[in-house]
Parts: structure tokens; C-alpha cells; sequence
């Protein structure tokens, strides 16, 4: 029984460690003064995850986030105080989302959906109230085209 216990913990403590491999991670100092700057971490030799320090201030300011299927997420702290300011998502190469927090208060003001490369949905927090307005939706459409428009003279 006691063999039988030390050899499962053996194997065990064995795939934990093996799971738990890290990614291989790539740093560089762009603006070369001696701190790193830029991290890319890969997993099996693809990148999985970027993060950048774009004012080098010590801070991620960037981050890139690749997931299977061909989709990503991209998080920009456009005025540099730590939070997300600005979060874009796509499907293999394709903007699915676009969300923006354009006034700094850690809330998404404005949120752009997509559909073959063109909005199909905008909201927009038109009054404060923290609660976006659906400026226009055409996701029911099978198609983002319009087909003819009739002017009367």
C-alpha cells in the first residue's frame, strides 16, 4: 500500500510539473536603456501573448492576446494610468468588437460590433448615465449592403 501511494504521488508531482512548463518568453529594451520593454511569450514556438511598455515607464501599457481559432484581443491604456482604455477583438484577421472608454472613468463608453469587416452595431453612452444607446443595429441582416435608394423628385 505505501509503494503503491509514493508511486502515484511520483507520477503526479511528474505530469504537474510537465503541465506546468512555461511558455518560452522573448524580451527586448527598445528604447535600449537597460529595461526590458517588450515581452512576447510563446507557446510551441507560437506567439500566444505580447505585452509592451509603449512610454517605458515601467508599466504594460499593451497587450496582445492570442487564442485559438484565429482569435485576438488587444488591450491599449491609452492614457497610461494602468487600465484599459481601448479593448479590439478579432476572428482570423476579421474586427468582431471594438470597445472604447473615451473619457478615462474605467467605463466602455462606445462599443462597435462587426460583421465582414463593417460595423453592423454601434452603442454609444449618449447621456452619462453609464448605460450605452444603441446608436444602430443592422445585426439581423444578412448583409451590411443597402440595395437601392429611391429619391423622389
Amino acid at each position: 500500500m505505501h509503494k503503491s501511494l509514493i508511486f502515484y504521488i511520483t507520477i503526479s508531482l511528474v505530469l504537474i510539473s510537465s503541465a506546468a512548463n512555461p511558455a518560452e518568453i522573448k524580451e527586448e529594451d527598445k528604447n535600449e536603456d537597460g529595461k526590458t520593454d517588450l515581452w512576447i511569450y510563446y507557446d510551441d514556438k507560437r506567439p500566444i501573448k505580447i505585452e509592451s511598455d509603449r512610454n517605458y515607464d515601467g508599466n504594460i501599457d499593451l497587450r496582445i492576446t492570442y487564442e485559438e481559432k484565429g482569435k485576438k484581443h488587444i488591450e491599449t491604456d491609452l492614457n497610461f494610468d494602468g487600465t484599459p482604455d481601448m479593448h479590439s477583438y478579432y476572428e482570423y484577421g476579421q474586427r468582431t468588437k471594438f470597445e472604447i472608454d473615451v473619457d478615462y472613468d474605467g467605463t466602455i463608453d462606445q462599443r462597435s460590433q462587426y460583421r465582414d469587416g463593417r460595423v453592423i452595431k454601434l452603442e454609444r453612452d449618449t447621456d452619462s448615465d453609464g448605460k450605452l444607446e444603441t446608436i444602430f443595429d443592422i445585426s439581423d441582416r444578412q448583409r451590411n449592403t443597402i440595395e437601392r435608394i429611391e429619391i423622389n423628385k
